[in-house]
């Protein structure tokens, strides 16, 4: 008897097991489909990275030069203006250590690179490096198949939907939905829409630009500053011993901009670029924070430049590399 009823338990907790089994095959099931809908509508949008990948993969043999750096950098190089074969792999808020990793990776299927151009703002030495978990990451792997994460990766890290929902629940919202596609992308990912950058909502009126609220980094930080400028050492040191031409870019900002930055923060990453002159004689520097030739008209905004003013920059790099040859 007490056999039967141990046989009746272990049916009936089968039974449930089953039951519980299906439940959940019945809730994932739909879960799974709708993310791997998301998913596909995600990758259907335009996005600088897919132009980008796409003219990597089929240009990476003839590649000369290669930039690197933050979203003001990825608003000012228009490779269409640059004569040499060229890609720019900035994006916003793309540190050092990532331009390194994106860097050491590609590098060795680029063949043909002669030039390396790098960012170095006011707010590059005194920000924290982005994290091993960094949402862009799965950007770089599924379009570059660079792999930032610093271990092994796995198929959920190519997604991009998860990577950021709410960045991209909102991009899916403004496509799809609200028929919002304000960029123009042209086979190097560049945007060249005019797009609705501030200064051209107040028709670049330099009295209501003025009143704008500006907002650079004033946060110090010595711990981070020295942390930082010894990594950008050994991506020159790399430079170097791989005879890649470094090109350092400061790029132009607005006077509004230039009037709010922290001076012990300018003068401590300008300390830099003196050690860097001595200590790499061959890294040529592109400085135009306070060049005159950018008027108001150049500028999105106070420290990013405009379709115009992009032209305006990548032609003044053009020169550089014309001046070397």
């Amino acid at each position: 008897m007490q056999d039967l009823q141990n046989n009746l338990s272990i049916s009936n907790f089968k039974e449930k097991q089953k039951s519980i089994l299906q439940y959940s095959f019945l809730f994932f099931i739909p879960v799974v489909v709708i993310f791997t809908i998301v998913e596909l509508l995600v990758l259907e949008m335009p996005a600088n990275y897919k132009n980008n990948s796409e003219y990597y993969s089929n240009n990476k043999g003839t590649i000369e030069l290669m930039a690197f750096g933050a979203s003001q950098m990825a608003g000012a190089i228009n490779p269409d203006f640059i004569e040499v074969p060229s890609i720019c792999l900035a994006s916003s808020s793309q540190h050092h250590k990532l331009d390194f990793t994106i860097l050491k990776q590609l590098s060795p299927e680029t063949k043909n690179l002669k030039y390396v151009v790098l960012e170095l703002s006011t707010s590059h030495f005194e920000l924290p490096y982005n994290s091993k978990n960094f949402w862009k990451n799965s950007v770089y792997l599924k379009y570059f198949n660079v792999n930032a994460f610093e271990r092994k990766t796995y198929f959920k890290d190519k997604l991009i939907f998860i990577s950021n929902p709410d960045i991209y629940s909102e991009k899916l919202k403004d496509y799809y939905l609200l028929n919002k596609d304000e960029e123009s992308l042209n086979l190097y990912g560049f945007n060249t829409g005019e797009g609705h950058g501030v200064f051209r909502k107040h028709n670049y009126d330099e009295v209501a630009i003025s009143k704008l609220k500006t907002t650079p980094n004033q946060k110090e930080n010595l711990i981070v500053f020295n942390h930082n400028t010894a990594y950008l050492y050994s991506m020159l040191d790399y430079l170097k011993e791989h005879q890649i031409q470094t090109i350092i870019c400061s790029l132009p900002l607005y006077k509004t901009y230039r009037e709010h930055l922290n001076p012990n923060i300018v003068r401590r990453r300008d300390s830099i670029i003196e050690i860097i002159k001595t200590n790499y004689p061959d890294v040529i520097f592109l400085n135009v924070e306070n060049d005159t030739d950018f008027k108001v008209e150049d500028f999105n905004n106070a420290n990013h430049l405009n379709l115009r003013g992009a032209k305006m920059f990548s032609e003044k790099l053009n020169e550089i590399l014309n001046n070397l040859d």
